[in-house]
C-alpha cells in the first residue's frame, strides 16, 4: 500500500507561509566568498550573470537557515562567556565584517574576529561558525573541515587572506545534541591565491566556463542533480534576460564592483542591470542553438535550434 500525502495541520502551514512570504527574493549583485570553494565554475558563473531564476526556499528550509544565523550568535556569545574577545561588527559602521576581491565583484562577510583563544592567545583568529546535522558533524569530527566541508575551507582562506590573519576558528554545533567542535585552521597562502585568481577568472570571462560534468545523471555528478543551473546548463533551458546576459555589458575591473554597457556607452546600476533594454543582445554561448546568421546594423542574431526551427534574437523580433 502506497503511504499517503502527509498532512500539513494549519498553522504550521501558515508559519511556513509566513516565512516563504518574507523570503529576499534579491539577486546577489557578487561572487561571494561562501561559495567561491564550488567546484563548478560555470555555476558561479551563471549565477553572477543572472542567467536563471534565483533559488527561491520553502518554509522549513527558510526557518532552518534561521537557525544556523541564531546559532552564530549564541556561539559568538559562548566565546565571550568564555572570555574570548570577539568583535563581530564593523567599527565604523555598525554592520558586518565585511570583504571584497576581485575588482569588487566578489565580497563576503566574516562571522567575527575572535581575539584570546587558549590554544593562541595573542593570535587573531577569523571566526566562522555553522551548524551541521548529527550525520554531518559526525563526518566533520573524523575529517576535520577540510576534507569534510571543503567550501567552508576555502571560505576562511578568502577571510584570512583578506584580514590579514593567519589563524581561523571554525566552530560547528551539531542540531541533535547541541556538541561544539573546534578546529584551529591555518592560513595556506597557494589555496588563497588560487581562489583569488579563480574569482578573477570567473569574473572575467565572457562566456560560461566549462562543465565540471558532462552528464548530469553520472555518479560522480551527483550535485548536479540540485544546482539551480542545471536546466540551462544541461537541458537546454533558455537564459534570463538582463544587463548581465547581455553580450554589449561588461563587469570592470577597476576596482568598485561596476558594470558598463558598450552599446549606450555608459555605466549600469543595478536598476539597469535588472531592467535590461531594447538593444539587449544575448551572449552566444548562452543560446542552446547554432549561430545562423546576424545583421550588426539591424542589431539581430539568429540561431538554429536543437529542434531545427529559427530563433532570432534581438531586432525588434
Amino acid at each position: 500500500m502506497a503511504d499517503l500525502p502527509e498532512i500539513v495541520p494549519l498553522t504550521t502551514a501558515a508559519i511556513w507561509s509566513g516565512w516563504e512570504r518574507e523570503q529576499d527574493r534579491s539577486r546577489r549583485t557578487y561572487v561571494g566568498a561562501s561559495v567561491l570553494g564550488d567546484e563548478c565554475e560555470r555555476k558561479l558563473w551563471y549565477s553572477f550573470r543572472w542567467a536563471h531564476e534565483p533559488e527561491v526556499f520553502d518554509g522549513r528550509k527558510l526557518r532552518l537557515f534561521n537557525t544556523g544565523h541564531v546559532e552564530e550568535d549564541r556561539l559568538i556569545a559562548d566565546l565571550r562567556r568564555a572570555g574570548i574577545d570577539v568583535l563581530d561588527r564593523d567599527p565604523q559602521t555598525g554592520g558586518q565584517l565585511a570583504v571584497t576581491f576581485a575588482w569588487g565583484h566578489g565580497g563576503g562577510h566574516m562571522d567575527g574576529v575572535a581575539y584570546g583563544v587558549p590554544e593562541a592567545p595573542k593570535t587573531d583568529h577569523v571566526l566562522e561558525a555553522k551548524t551541521h546535522n548529527h550525520k554531518s558533524f559526525t563526518a566533520l569530527k573524523r575529517l576535520g573541515v577540510a576534507g569534510h566541508k571543503p567550501v567552508h575551507m576555502a571560505q576562511m582562506q578568502v577571510y584570512m587572506h583578506l584580514h590579514g590573519t593567519t589563524r581561523a576558528l571554525y566552530l560547528a554545533v551539531n542540531k541533535n545534541d547541541d556538541e561544539i567542535y573546534t578546529e584551529r585552521v591555518e592560513y595556506d597562502p597557494a589555496l588563497s591565491l588560487s581562489l583569488m585568481v579563480k574569482a578573477e577568472r570567473i569574473i572575467a570571462s565572457p562566456v560560461p566556463p566549462t562543465k565540471a560534468h558532462e552528464d548530469p545523471e553520472s555518479k560522480m555528478a551527483w550535485g548536479c542533480q540540485f544546482c539551480p543551473a542545471l536546466s540551462l546548463c544541461h537541458l537546454g533551458a533558455m537564459p534570463l534576460r538582463s544587463c548581465r546576459t547581455c553580450l554589449h555589458a561588461t563587469p570592470e575591473q577597476d576596482g568598485d564592483g561596476r558594470w558598463s554597457c558598450d552599446r549606450h556607452k555608459r555605466d549600469l546600476s543595478r536598476e539597469d542591470q535588472e531592467a535590461g533594454c531594447p538593444n539587449h543582445l544575448f551572449i552566444p554561448a548562452l543560446i542552446p542553438g547554432e549561430q545562423d546568421d546576424a545583421d550588426e546594423a539591424g542589431e539581430w542574431v539568429s540561431y538554429r535550434m536543437a529542434d531545427g526551427s529559427v530563433w532570432r534574437d534581438g531586432g525588434g523580433a
